[in-house]
């Protein structure tokens, strides 16, 4: 094309751009002769063959314009913004179901086809040529951020101060980490990514790492915005209910650190990767910390006195909480967790290896649940008398081995020392609720007296009895049936003799209140199950 012909091209559309009318929105051969007309003024004014070299920069200045006006259209009318369907509520909508599913099936609506990439680029190639590097990537810059900033309202990500980190409610906090663990890893995975990509094929070519330097001017306003929020969550108060939160925040943020580094790689961004370097050590001191105030609070706590045939609320708490620990443990196993409470007076004489496990995950849950047999034995002593003390002991204890069979993991992360320690403790409560239940009916069973005698007081005494035992509950049905195959086999043989003492006696049958079959049938009227 000859030089004439070229700077025809150019004025023809600098003329026709008043009409509003996009070179690049038209035929391919009309863009193609577009680009043609440019590289050949540009070859003129570099060899310095233009016979009007003013007259040759001049049109050059006119294209440039109107490619920078061409790759704001392109990218306006390419990048749509528009995220997943129902997009509006997708952050609210997400589940964390432990996969991330969600992050795979995002669809980032800024993307653009194979075609517009090549012509940004060839826009881009040409405008570098010419010096007006700066414009093209203004142009360019400003589009994408838009296109960033549409997808973070749709994300729902909102900004959060030291301040209100510290202040507020912990279910807006626990909603605040939910949207910025799946945001993050959208943006970190998706958007980020893509963008990154994209810089690189459109200014990858040009040298000097402008692709870099568009992809942080682009992106380092948003994920510096994630690292703030994720900055201002770890200084949020310390509370034993938090825990598991934080440590999904700390598990997403360390999984996400290599994907931060890899993207943010240059120079220019040191100062993000220190940053996010430094959130993984805040993230763990902030999980340790709750761990060490779940542990003091539970040693400090004033358990409310409950019905005798009650499991205490705190026994229910502390077991979902070591359960949660559980399915947490790859995560707390990573964290230099500082030694429990020893100096308490809780029971921790069971066989340990190694002094330096104190500060590992199954020392600290067996130390929980010692503990917690601790408070409840603290508890127990407000009942007024021994029997009233062993069965509320047997029924919460039982509660925690039943609990912790159920979770072999978590027995096997206690070890076998600290189960029969439990174990122990429910048999003795047991058999001491059993023994003294029972101990004024079997004496007077067993007494010397004269039968007639024994046969009265047996009578009140299984009565009064009775009448009491009908009136509590055993929580558990599997230790129900067994509490009362004990009664049964400490009561019915002795009441069995007794009866056939009398029947030889000249003791008079008529006194008798109980059959042995009505004394199991009495036996089985024990804590009725409604």
């Amino acid at each position: 094309m000859a030089l004439d012909s070229a700077i025809g091209v150019i004025s023809r559309w600098s003329s026709a751009s008043d009409n509003k009318s996009y070179i690049f929105s038209g035929k391919r051969d009309e863009i193609d002769q577009y680009l043609q007309a440019v590289d050949e003024i540009q070859c003129s004014i570099a060899s310095g063959t233009a016979y009007d070299q003013i007259r040759a920069k001049s049109a050059i200045q006119t294209a440039m314009l109107t490619l920078a006006d061409e790759m704001r259209n392109l990218l306006k009318i390419n990048a749509k913004s528009t995220d997943n369907p129902d997009s509006s509520t997708y952050s609210s909508t997400m589940t964390d179901s432990g996969s991330n599913s969600y992050v795979d099936d995002y669809v980032y609506g800024s993307a653009l086809s194979v075609a517009v990439i090549d012509d940004l680029r060839s826009i881009a190639k040409r405008m570098n040529g010419s010096g007006y590097l700066r414009d093209c990537k203004e142009a360019y810059i400003s589009s994408r951020k838009r296109c960033i900033d549409a997808s973070y309202q749709r994300l729902n990500i909102q900004k959060l101060s030291s301040n209100d980190a510290r202040t507020m409610e912990w279910n807006m906090l626990e909603s605040i980490i939910k949207v910025w663990m799946k945001s993050a890893k959208i943006c970190f995975r998706k958007i980020f990514a893509y963008e990154k990509q994209l810089c690189e094929k459109i200014f990858g070519d040009l040298g000097d790492d402008v692709d870099d330097d568009c992809f942080l001017e682009i992106s380092s306003d948003y994920a510096f915005q994630l690292l703030e929020i994720a900055t201002n969550l770890s200084c949020i108060r310390t509370a034993s209910d938090r825990l598991f939160g934080i440590l999904e925040l700390y598990k997403t943020f360390s999984d996400l650190l290599p994907e931060m580094s890899k993207l943010f790689n240059t120079k220019s961004s040191e100062l993000f990767r220190t940053k996010a370097d430094q959130m993984v050590p805040k993230l763990a001191g902030a999980a340790c910390m709750t761990v060490e105030k779940f542990e003091n609070d539970l040693l400090i706590a004033d358990l409310s006195h409950v019905p005798v045939d009650k499991i205490h609320s705190l026994c229910r708490y502390v077991l979902e909480y070591v359960f949660k620990v559980d399915q947490n443990k790859q995560t707390l196993m990573k964290l230099s967790l500082s030694k429990p409470p020893l100096t308490s007076g809780v029971e921790m004489n069971f066989t340990i290896v190694d002094p330096q496990l104190q500060n590992k995950l199954p020392f600290h849950v067996m130390w929980i649940i010692m503990c917690l047999v601790f408070k409840l034995e603290g508890e127990a002593k407000l009942y007024k008398n021994a029997s009233d003390i062993n069965f509320y002991l047997m029924n919460n204890f039982f509660y925690i081995i039943k609990k912790i069979n159920g979770k072999p993991e978590v027995k096997e992360m206690i070890g076998d020392d600290c189960f029969e320690k439990v174990s122990s403790k429910f048999d003795h409560a047991k058999a001491e609720y059993l023994r003294l239940t029972f101990a004024e009916v079997l004496s007077i069973l067993g007494d010397k007296t004269s039968l007639k005698k024994r046969l009265k007081s047996f009578n009140v005494e299984f009565k009064k009895l009775k009448n009491k035992l009908e009136q509590l509950r055993v929580p558990d049905f599997q230790l129900l049936k067994d509490i009362r195959v004990s009664m049964e086999e400490m009561l019915v043989p002795a009441y069995s003799s007794f009866l056939q003492q009398l029947s030889t006696s000249p003791c008079s049958m008529v006194d008798v209140k109980f059959s042995v079959d009505e004394l199991k049938t009495a036996i089985l009227g024990f804590f009725p199950s409604t």
